[in-house]
This record gives C-alpha cells, structure tokens and sequence, in this order.
C-alpha cells in the first residue's frame, strides 16, 4: 500500500482531536504507517538523519521552544518533535508541557496549544515526503479555485481595505475568522477552508513589540505564510508590509508592496492577481483609485 495523502490528513485529524490520553498514541500510528509505506525515500531519510541535531538546538534555546528562522529547518525540528511523541508513546503528551511550560495546569489544552503551533509544520513535513515518495499515487493539484486567502493580524482597518478592494475587483475572498467553526479547531478549519484558494495576501503589520524596540507581525501570521508557501508556491503569495515591520529572513525570497496611504499598492496587488491567471476587474479599481 502506497502512502496517500487522504490517510495521512487521517492520521492528522486524529491528531488534532486527541486529548492527554490518545496523544502519544496518535502520533505513534502516524509514524508507524510512515516506516511501513516509505520506500527508497531520500526526503524520509533525510528527515530522519537530521534528527540528531536537534538535541544540541535546544540546549542552545534555553528551556523556551525556539523555531528555526528558515522554514525548510524548522519543518525538520518539528518532524523531529512529534517523532519524539511517538517514541514516547502513551506518555508522549508530557513534551506538550516541556515545549509549552504555563501555569495552566489542564494538559488537553496544553495539547491543543502544542498542536495548534507545530502540526502544520508537520503537515508540510509529511507532504513533503509523500511527493517524493516512488509508491506515491498521483494526488489531484492543490491549486483548485479562484479565490484569495487574506493572512492578517491585529490591523483590522488593514485587512478591510483589502477585502473592499478584492470585492471592488470582483475576486473571491476568504477570512478565516468570518467562516463559521463547524465544531473544528483552528488547523482543520485553516486546511478545510483554503481548498479553494489559489492566492494568498499576508498583511504584516506591527502588531508585536519586541525587547529591543523592534516590530513584527503577529506569529500566527508567519506561520500561515509558511503553511501558503508550501501550498502553493511563492509565486502565488504575496506580502502587504506597513509600516517599520521586520521581515523574517527566511522570507526574504517572497515579494512584496509597501503599504502607503496613496493606494498605489491596490494596482501593483490586482496585476500580480492578473500575473496568475485570477480574473480582476481593472477597470473598476482604476475607477475607485
């Protein structure tokens, strides 16, 4: 039996809705069904043999959970966090608190928390196994609509203005927070909810004050932008930056408008969206602007 993608998003939902009990477990079947089905993988391999040096990273970090800048390094770590869990088994849930340390002393939101920011790391880490793996079925391409996602994050007026211009253009959009929950949590949600995006706007905002004065946009966005670079390809993400925000360095190769009162960003955004094959109305936007 080859790995296919359905069983694996399986074994992910699984994951998702696991408590204290079933955690360790979960991600035990998921790695198990990986070392059975992977065969003559260089990626697989080259997850596993990284694992080593994951150890001396976090004795470098302190005892807080640090991520790698770089987005193909801090896929690796966090493959190599959850292969931890497995080896764990029924006691794997105890990494929720050695990652997450709260005073919080319920372990299931502990567990939600701890899947809520490293799964989708880990769902492109498994992805990225899947395509390489020569058993692999052919999966149906991941580009599968007309329709922009907008990343976004305490700039409320930022991500309006968007939305009226993607509406003024006559382009689809989705907010992740105006879609009803439908009993699932954030990760299924995010995945469930951008099948039919084939773009993806991230709005950087300074919304974040680090110790040394400087600013940056929320996490939950950089992480999208991750999750958006491996679903579709830089060439179909594209960054709003406003104001003195800083850019992770690992983001560095994806382009992006500087925001100005003007609107001169507006034209620049809907000719990228055209670029793409994604119908704007122009006309109707020069108009406005």
């Amino acid at each position: 039996m080859a790995l296919k993608l359905d069983l694996i998003q399986f074994f992910i939902k699984r994951i998702t809705n696991s408590n204290s009990q079933t955690f360790g477990s979960e991600v035990a079947h998921l790695f198990e069904h990986l070392e059975k089905e992977v065969k003559d993988n260089p990626i697989y391999d080259h997850y596993e043999s990284s694992r080593s040096k994951w150890k001396e990273w976090e004795e470098q970090t302190d005892d807080e959970l640090e991520l790698p800048t770089q987005f193909e390094q801090a896929k690796l770590y966090v493959y190599d966090i959850y292969k931890r869990v497995a080896e764990n088994g029924k006691d794997g849930y105890q990494l929720a608190f050695n990652y997450f340390p709260t005073r919080n002393s319920n372990i299931n939101d502990q567990i939600n928390t701890f899947n809520e920011q490293l799964l989708p790391f880990l769902a492109e880490a498994l992805n990225d196994i899947i395509d390489a793996n020569p058993e692999h079925e052919d999966q149906p391409k991941k580009v599968q609509g007309n329709t922009v996602f907008i990343i976004h994050g305490h700039d409320g007026h930022l991500m309006t203005e968007v939305q009226l211009l993607l509406h003024r253009a006559g382009v689809n959009n989705i907010v992740l927070h105006e879609q009803a929950d439908k009993g699932r949590n954030i990760i299924e949600k995010l995945i469930e909810e951008t099948v039919s995006a084939n773009y993806a706007i991230a709005l950087l905002s300074p919304d974040d004050l680090l110790y040394d004065g400087t600013k940056r946009a929320r996490q939950n966005v950089i992480l999208e932008i991750g999750y958006f670079l491996g679903k579709l390809g830089k060439s179909r993400v594209r960054l709003l930056k406003k104001g003195d925000v800083e850019i992770p360095s690992d983001l560095s190769g994806i382009l992006y408008e500087n925001y100005d009162e003007s609107g001169s960003w507006k034209i620049k955004i809907c000719k990228e969206l055209q670029a793409v094959g994604i119908f704007v109305d122009l006309e109707a936007v020069v108009k406005i602007h």
